[in-house]
């Protein structure tokens, strides 16, 4: 079934007065930067004749445009549709493009593509003993830690990182999780939220968990550090929080309701102030109740030790917008650990970071014994 095919079962949908709308939406360009199809070309109320104007008009983004116009019209559940079976016929083309660098003009997607209930069925079939299972039959249940620090007293703000915020909290409802959301916070009320999030009682029917701080971060003591927004060196040396604390909070001691399910922790933050690359030469080539302390944890951190972490000013950090768009993509059909190679494979790949502003996420402490998927939408 090709593309001109899908639009039109679904432009099916429409009555005539709807119809009218969507040609609205097109004669007027549905976002901003659209060219608009000029008002005679669309003088019709034959779906075909529809679909092949906005075909010709937009030759590469036909999907999208006819989804966003969908949208516009508040005919959610029609542009959902519309966009998974355009998934379906576009899989090659968009397995290609998920592994390409971001572009520049990267907006968060409209929606996250959901897995498949045979896709499910078939996984939890084939390879239960080696998947972290969902506690629930319908959707992943779980509660999810997100702080982000954007104003500081004696630092730089973090400009873009509200846009950080607001797509990871969209990331992660549209997940299934029920977010705790935390701004701006010193170093002694992180320690606070992170403690006080472990001692939740819904994690004892949870089957995950996530944590995700952004901020400035520092090495500290030859440890990883985020830094409070009250940090100053002379005047408040002491405003920070050690990322290994996390561990320390939800581990199977402090924190049984989490034992044997997945903890996922993300860091946004500078790991300390060198850059990312360095020159060589040429000559270089390229069941019982003993329970282990530590374990069912991914740290996934947007830089290696010691280096800078960045971030566009309008937009927010690389790594946020990669792992929300690989995420959105992909989540439906590969384990966490594969979605995180993929954010690292892009973004090694991109090409703004060159010379020796390179930038590569990596794994701390990582003890995942199973294979953990997302299911979104299941």
């Amino acid at each position: 079934m090709d593309i001109k095919r899908v639009m039109t079962e679904i432009l099916e949908d429409l009555v005539d007065k709807e119809l009218k709308q969507f040609i609205w939406q097109l004669c007027n360009g549905v976002k901003a930067g659209t060219e608009p199809i000029p008002r005679a070309r669309l003088q019709t109320s034959d779906r075909e004749d529809v679909v092949d104007c906005i075909v010709k008009q937009y030759p590469d983004d036909a999907g999208k445009i006819a989804v966003q116009a969908l949208h516009n019209m508040k005919q959610n559940e029609l542009a959902k549709r519309l966009e998974l079976k355009l998934q379906e016929v576009q899989q090659p083309e968009q397995e290609s493009m998920e592994l390409q660098p971001i572009q520049a003009d990267w907006d968060r997607p409209y929606s996250i593509t959901a897995c498949r209930q045979q896709f499910k069925e078939r996984i939890l079939k084939e390879k239960g003993n080696d998947v972290y299972i969902p506690t629930s039959r319908s959707q992943r249940k779980g509660l999810a830690l997100l702080i982000t620090n954007i104003k500081f007293d004696h630092s730089s703000d973090r400009r873009g990182a509200e846009k950080d915020e607001e797509n990871m909290e969209w990331l992660l409802r549209a997940l299934g999780y029920s977010v705790e959301k935390h701004t701006n916070l010193s170093g002694d009320a992180i320690n606070t939220a992170v403690k006080n999030f472990s001692k939740r009682h819904e994690h004892r029917d949870s089957d995950s968990s996530f944590v995700i701080i952004m901020s400035h971060g520092e090495r500290i003591q030859n440890k990883d550090a985020i830094l409070g927004i009250h940090y100053h060196k002379d005047l408040h040396p002491k405003d920070y929080f050690f990322v290994e604390d996390i561990f320390s909070h939800l581990n199977s001691e402090k924190c049984p309701a989490l034992i044997n399910k997945p903890k996922v922790i993300l860091i946004q933050a500078c790991r300390g102030s060198e850059e990312g690359g360095v020159y060589v030469s040429d000559s270089v080539p390229e069941s019982d109740s003993w329970v282990h302390k530590e374990k069912d944890f991914v740290c996934f951190m947007s830089t290696v030790p010691d280096v800078y972490a960045y971030r566009d000013p309008a937009n927010g950090s690389y790594f946020i917008m990669y792992i929300v768009d690989v995420f959105s993509t992909s989540a439906h059909e590969f384990d966490i650990m594969e979605l995180f190679r993929r954010v690292a494979s892009r973004m090694e790949k991109d090409q703004r970071f060159t010379q020796k502003n390179k930038l590569l996420p990596c794994f701390e402490r990582t003890t995942l014994v199973r294979k953990f998927y997302l299911f979104p939408g299941l």
